[in-house]
């Protein structure tokens, strides 16, 4: 059975708004602000709803409450773009209150990543959607961060080229080859918590991006084992290891490619590690990349291909 590419949907243009929620944790108000002026500052209205502030707001009990919100940013026809606040915990508690319905008929532009990996596998698995692994708005989208960050943000929203070759001298080879599908991934955490649901993310055929942050090698080994017992590993095309924060250092990548070897056994793909990508600080390098789309995984060049733009 062939299956349906992904919907895309349409690109941002300067002008147009972008409605920001917040599903999951609590965040802080000033950088949140700091954050809308440098959207409002590049020339994009901003729209959300002031009750993201209040402390309850993060609470279990509100988790209807965030799902409704992200139906209406989804529904708003003036929103053309969704930004996350934050991410930390509960995105995925909003799953069971969100209409996929209105979703499928507004496809739009949605942007966040960590715990909010729940939100773009749910996305990306109910509606067959494009969605972005990208910054989110507190802390993050502010005057000090990265300029090439901002650039490869917009860049990657705003046209309809595709991005073509992501340069970064931090990319290191893990395994050897080159291989070509479509990206699923992103943070490995909640990839993990999503299998067995209803909406975790189809393998088959895919390359997979991770990223991690704080968690011991022992935990990022159980994963690949569950990764494997769940038979997520058996017909993949590629791997690429985004930033692995307080996990393994890129100065002791052995470690990781032990784990691999071990889990991969004789599955022969191609793996790249230390991709700019995911839990970085503000200063450095974070790709905003589009799950669904085709990319091409070079690990005999040490290099990643976004071969198609993630909007129309």
């Amino acid at each position: 059975m062939v299956k349906r590419r992904p919907i895309k949907p349409e690109r941002l243009k300067n002008g147009e708004t972008i409605g920001i929620i917040a599903p999951s944790g609590s965040f802080n108000k000033d950088n949140f602000k700091i954050g809308v002026k440098v959207l409002k500052d590049t020339g994009y209205k901003v729209k959300y709803n002031p009750m993201i502030f209040k402390e309850c707001w993060s609470k279990p009990d509100f988790d209807e409450q965030r799902a409704h919100q992200i139906n209406r940013m989804f529904e708003d026809k003036e929103v053309r773009a969704i930004f996350c606040a934050k991410g930390g915990y509960g995105s995925m508690r909003t799953i069971p209150h969100l209409d996929k319905k209105i979703i499928r008929k507004n496809p739009k532009i949605f942007v966040g990543y960590s715990d909010i990996t729940a939100l773009l596998s749910y996305i990306y698995s109910a509606v067959n959607m494009v969605v972005f692994h990208g910054p989110v708005v507190s802390g993050e989208i502010s005057p000090k961060m990265n300029p090439n960050t901002f650039k490869y943000l917009f860049q990657m929203i705003s046209s309809g080229e595709a991005l073509g070759e992501i340069k970064s001298k931090s990319i290191k080879s893990l395994r050897p080859g080159k291989a070509t599908g479509r990206l699923v991934g992103g943070n490995m955490s909640m990839f993990m918590n999503m299998i067995g649901t209803h909406h975790d993310m189809d393998t088959d055929g895919k390359i997979i991006f991770f990223e991690e942050v704080g968690e011991d090698k022992e935990i990022i080994d159980d994963y690949f084992v569950r990764l494997k017992l769940a038979g997520k590993l058996d017909r993949i095309k590629g791997i690429i290891f985004g930033k692995m924060t307080d996990c393994v250092e890129p100065s002791n990548i052995s470690t990781l490619r032990s784990m691999l070897d071990d889990v991969l056994g004789d599955i022969s793909v191609p793996v790249v590690y230390d991709f700019p990508s995911g839990h970085v600080g503000v200063s450095d390098l974070n790709v905003t990349i589009p799950l669904g789309v085709s990319v091409t995984v070079d690990a005999d060049e040490a290099k990643v291909i976004i071969n198609e733009s993630g909007v129309r």
